[in-house]
């Protein structure tokens, strides 16, 4: 059953981050509203990166739907501002720096000790100034480290009017998680991931295929660039319910690389078998 925007958005959580496609600006608008006024009420700070709809239109929906915008804007719980501003400071998109921006943005709100940050960034300026795929899918896969801790959740808006689909396609698998206005009443972001420290990888929760391929390369190699040296990566996996061939290639890929390898932890039969024909020998650095 098809359900609202609105609805659907509360399905986001803290450590998700989410392609949205929707047809038009006030799809986006409705999405995004949801989304700050739910993260608002649980005292989550709301940066939002706005491009087809004015600041002021978006305080003005806001208001709409009962935020105090005029508090939480002097507050600092609340920030509006137009998307060219952060993601072509200096002219051009750079993906690098647009994630550091983010990563201050993160550690901004921990100084504040909010017990979360909400993101939303309307895309439709990288239509209008014609920015490659290419960097729009690094930025987007990139920007998942963010995500990790859990303290984060962000919502990228994409007008299906602006991008085509085969543009669309490859970026949407850069993201964990992709939601559409057809949405069923069940949908819940199709893969999350945490970081753990003790021991130090990844915990999963979902399923891995080629609508999210792009975004579970990038997050195991987050996880295998910043590895210790004297013990291997664990990645439990106990709660990924599916995992295609690309998922075991990656798995693969980052036990090569690790210097200690990867342990993965709850690796059900099937993805072993598949890790058996992608590898293609014995896997000394894969544990149950």
């Amino acid at each position: 059953m098809r359900v609202t925007a609105s609805a659907v958005a509360d399905q986001v959580s803290l450590g998700d981050h989410v392609c949205w496609a929707h047809d038009g600006e006030a799809g986006g608008l409705d999405a995004g509203g949801r989304f700050a006024a739910r993260g608002l009420s649980l005292g989550h700070k709301v940066v939002w990166f706005t491009d087809a709809t004015s600041p002021a239109v978006v305080r003005a929906h806001l208001d709409g739907v009962g935020v105090l915008t005029e508090a939480a804007l002097a507050g600092g719980r609340l920030r509006i501002v137009p998307a060219v501003e952060s993601y072509l400071a200096g002219g051009r998109f750079s993906p690098d720096a647009m994630v550091e921006e983010l990563t201050t943005e993160v550690a901004r709100a921990r100084r504040d000790e909010r017990p979360g940050l909400r993101l939303i960034g309307d895309m439709s300026w990288a239509v209008r100034h014609g920015v490659p795929v290419a960097d729009l899918c690094r930025y987007e896969a990139e920007t998942n480290r963010v995500f990790l801790d859990g303290d984060v959740a962000g919502m990228c808006l994409y007008d299906r009017r602006l991008f085509p689909a085969e543009y669309l396609r490859p970026i949407a698998a850069a993201h964990p998680a992709t939601v559409g206005p057809d949405a069923a009443r069940t949908w819940t972001p199709m893969l999350r991931a945490y970081r753990t420290l003790e021991p130090y990888g990844l915990r999963l929760v979902g399923q891995v295929d080629r609508s999210n391929r792009e975004a579970f390369a990038a997050l195991l190699g987050q996880l295998t660039g910043r590895a210790p040296t004297a013990q291997p990566c664990v990645v439990d996996v106990s709660e990924l319910s599916f995992a295609d061939g690309s998922a075991a290639s990656a798995l693969v890929r980052a036990r090569r690389v690790t210097p200690a390898g990867v342990r993965l932890v709850g690796c059900r039969p099937a993805l072993h078998r598949l890790l058996d024909l992608v590898d293609g020998t014995d896997r000394p650095g894969y544990a149950t």
